[in-house]
């Protein structure tokens, strides 16, 4: 087993650095993360936000897919390089998935007293996360945001149905006055039983994409179960429509939960 367990105690979040410390020149969205690393959906996603935060990685939109890649200017990224290329050469085992992407050219030895200083804060704080992954689920797991909505009701995560997570899904969003229109779709509309690949949700209207995505993080969090959406705005959506697009055409030929509004 690799040394670095013993500095970096979560396994999501050892995963996803070795795989953008070693391919900087890369940027992955979310679910393309999850496969290459094999860690699951929802704790890849808290380690992607946790690493965004720290300021290591930086987040773009591109279509409906939300990329991530390594911020060249971090002021320890040599430092960290090293660390995860020494300790994958160690244990050859916990190397980074390969990929058909370009691999950073070797850097510097040069480490500012400034430099060291912000290393050791970064690590006080990934220390910190990470002992508050040990605490009981009860915790909030980025205690630093607050809820989106104060007074949402907690969910006992477990074995949530369809038309719990609809009615979930209602109750967050209805007063949400920038989302007019959101329907859950696909597999999830036939059954009562949660596919174990998660909820398809179509949201129209003009929320932020950082918001809805940290509402949508706030519901995963709560009910354990996964929500792959698809947010247009309400032009694009109305466009879209009228050009007849093959996934609006889909969706609405096939069955769907309206969460809320109509067409």
């Amino acid at each position: 087993m690799s040394v670095l367990r013993y500095f970096i105690t979560s396994k999501a979040k050892r995963s996803v650095l070795k795989l953008f410390l070693s391919h900087a020149d890369s940027a992955f969205y979310t679910r393309e993360v999850a496969r290459l690393t094999a860690e699951p959906l929802n704790a890849v996603r808290r380690e992607l936000g946790y690493l965004e935060k720290a300021g290591l990685l930086h987040s773009y939109m591109q279509g409906n897919l939300k990329y991530y890649h390594i911020v060249k200017s971090f002021p320890v990224l040599a430092e960290w390089q090293k660390i995860i290329l020494l300790t994958s050469n160690v244990d050859e085992k916990q190397s980074p998935p390969a990929v058909e992407k370009s691999v950073p050219a070797a850097v510097p030895d040069i480490q500012t007293k400034q430099d060291i200083a912000l290393e050791e804060e970064i690590i006080s704080e990934l220390e910190e996360e990470e002992a508050a992954e040990q605490e009981p689920e009860k915790a909030e797991p980025m205690p630093q945001e607050e809820p989106v909505a104060a007074d949402s009701p907690p969910y006992q995560t477990g074995a949530i149905t369809t038309p719990a997570i609809v009615d979930i899904l209602h109750n967050e969003f209805q007063p949400v006055s920038t989302i007019t229109l959101a329907v859950v779709h696909g597999e999830a509309a036939y059954s009562d039983s949660i596919p174990e690949e998660g909820v398809d949700l179509l949201v129209v209207g003009d929320i932020p994409s950082d918001s809805l995505m940290k509402l949508l993080s706030h519901i995963e969090d709560d009910t354990g179960v996964a929500i792959n959406v698809v947010r247009m705005t309400r032009s694009d959506f109305d466009y879209r429509t009228a050009k007849n697009d093959p996934l609006i055409r889909r969706i609405w030929s096939q069955k769907k939960l309206i969460v809320k509004g109509r067409n």
